[in-house]
């Protein structure tokens, strides 16, 4: 990227930063309430250009540090334009509709890191388990659970049985399991590699049984349905872990603390917007998946809340 463009645009960026720090310390309740009308009209701008700029950056500039500084500078002044100063049920609302699909768009590379991840264990589980199947038992799946495939068994009726203790056991499962990732990813790649580990190898080891024994319809039909949604808010928890882990020990132009203290909270609002997906997924889990009905009709809930989702996550205001 042509210096001149960095030496024309970095007054901008130095403004947009001046009046973020003046906001960094002040309530929500007070907000852009402390700037007059003129500088808030100066922020939009300068907040618009720098997201342009970010976007060229990302195409034309080989420059790292510039594109890191570009990013937590649109991310902070995102956070600070679009956080809403009302309470209640309207505040839950607006983020929910608005500021969690808008953060989820502008930290994907962190969610998208930690989907690799998990691909890349499960990939390897599928392959060793395809070429010795006692590697299953490694990959934490027991041994029953191989007897079952083996004999084309579905093991997922009971859940039938169990109805809304089924539902509410499901849900703080799978909330566990995303608070889980979040914290020990905290610890950049190592931490979310232990944390996924057990799942991604047992997820890529199942594929591979159920493939050699011909029960790919019948289990991936049970799973299609929540699995979109829960996978989805593993990867995006596991990312806002990924976040805080990352500025640590990468913390840019800024400080460690103030690093820590910005992606620490977008990082925790990332995590609360994923608790709905799981609690959905879980309800999907407990009294959709294990129906017996035709496979077709789980396969289109699977596609209706991949569709929805991607809709609600892709969507700008």
């Amino acid at each position: 990227m042509p210096e001149s463009f960095i030496e024309r645009r970095k007054t901008e960026w130095k403004r947009l930063e001046s009046i973020l720090e003046r906001l960094r310390g002040l309530s929500t309740s007070r907000g852009l309430k402390e700037l007059s009308r003129d500088e808030v009209r100066q922020l939009g701008r300068d907040y618009r250009r720098a997201a342009s700029d970010l976007a060229i950056a990302r195409v034309e500039s080989r420059d790292k540090r510039l594109i890191s500084y570009l990013n937590n500078l649109v991310i902070r002044a995102h956070s600070v334009i679009y956080r809403t100063e009302s309470h209640g049920a309207l505040s839950i609302y607006r983020f929910y509709r608005f500021d969690f699909p808008a953060l989820f768009r502008t930290t994907f590379r962190y969610t998208f890191t930690v989907f690799l991840i998990f691909l890349i264990i499960s990939v390897f589980s599928f392959l060793a388990t395809w070429r010795d199947e006692d590697f299953a038992d490694f990959a934490y799946v027991p041994i029953e659970r191989v007897h079952d495939i083996r004999n084309q068994k579905m093991w997922t009726g009971r859940l039938n049985e169990l109805a809304q203790l089924g539902a509410a056991q499901i849900m703080v499962n799978n909330i566990g399991v995303g608070f889980r990732t979040f914290a020990l990813s905290v610890l950049p790649v190592v931490g979310t590699v232990y944390a996924l580990w057990p799942s991604a190898l047992q997820f890529g080891s199942i594929n591979a049984l159920i493939v050699k024994y011909k029960m790919r319809i019948k289990l991936l039909s049970f799973v299609a349905g929540h699995g979109v949604l829960e996978f989805t808010a593993i990867f995006i928890a596991g990312g806002a872990g990924l976040m805080i882990g990352i500025a640590m020990i990468a913390p840019g132009e800024r400080t460690r603390r103030h690093a820590i203290l910005e992606q620490g909270g977008l990082a925790v609002k990332l995590l609360a917007g994923c608790i709905p997906l799981l609690f959905v997924a879980g309800v999907i889990e407990a009294f959709v998946s294990p129906l017996p009905i035709h496979y077709g009709y789980k396969f289109a809930v699977s596609a209706i809340t991949a569709i929805v989702l991607a809709a609600y996550l892709l969507s700008k205001r």
